[in-house]
Parts: C-alpha cells; sequence; structure tokens
C-alpha cells in the first residue's frame, strides 16, 4: 500500500495528541469508523516548539485526510485552525520540508 506524509500545521500550538485526536474525531465523523480504519491515518510525529505534526495516510484516502484537517476548527475546547503545509511520498521530504519552514523563520 502506498502511503503520504502530511506536515500539518496548528494555529494557536497545541499538544501533538490532541491535534491527532480532533483529526482523527474529524475523520471518523466525515467518513465513518470504516473509512478512520482503511485510511491508515497515524501520527507519526509531533514537533510542539513548531506547532507542527507528521501524519500518515494511505494514497487513496489523501484527498479526504485533507478534508478532515481542514474541517477541524476546535481542539480540547479552544479555537483552532489546522492547514495541510506539505504533502510528501517519503518521511525524507517532509522533514526536508519542515527544515525549509524552520530556517524561513529564523
Amino acid at each position: 500500500m502506498k502511503r503520504r506524509y502530511l506536515l500539518i500545521f496548528s494555529e494557536p500550538s497545541h499538544h501533538p495528541e490532541k491535534v491527532a485526536e480532533a483529526v482523527r474525531s474529524s475523520y471518523r465523523s466525515l467518513f465513518g469508523e470504516l473509512g478512520l480504519a482503511s485510511s491508515d491515518l497515524k501520527l507519526i510525529r509531533g514537533y510542539e516548539r513548531e506547532s507542527a505534526v507528521i501524519f500518515r495516510c494511505a494514497l487513496d484516502s489523501l484527498p479526504r485526510a485533507i478534508l478532515a484537517t481542514a474541517t477541524v476548527t476546535e481542539i480540547d475546547g479552544a479555537e483552532a485552525a489546522l492547514r495541510v503545509l506539505a504533502v510528501s511520498g517519503t518521511m525524507r521530504g517532509i522533514i526536508r520540508r519542515l527544515a525549509r519552514l524552520r530556517s524561513s523563520y529564523t
């Protein structure tokens, strides 16, 4: 199964596990339990300092994962906005993209 990695930015900053739960919950409400299970949606790594998280999902569920991410408006009772900054076929590509974003902030 082909996979894709998503770099997601949380605004304002939230704990990576809370972001992951919000995205999973959104995906479940939009596409059901079976849709969530078949998506292979998984939190790979969180970066609290950068307010970023890396998710993995199946290639065929990528558009649905992006939609589920975009529909999150609240995390743990507080307003939130999630933005997909990059999509890559490899972890290396996503890490490079994150490094470029880090260097542009400094």
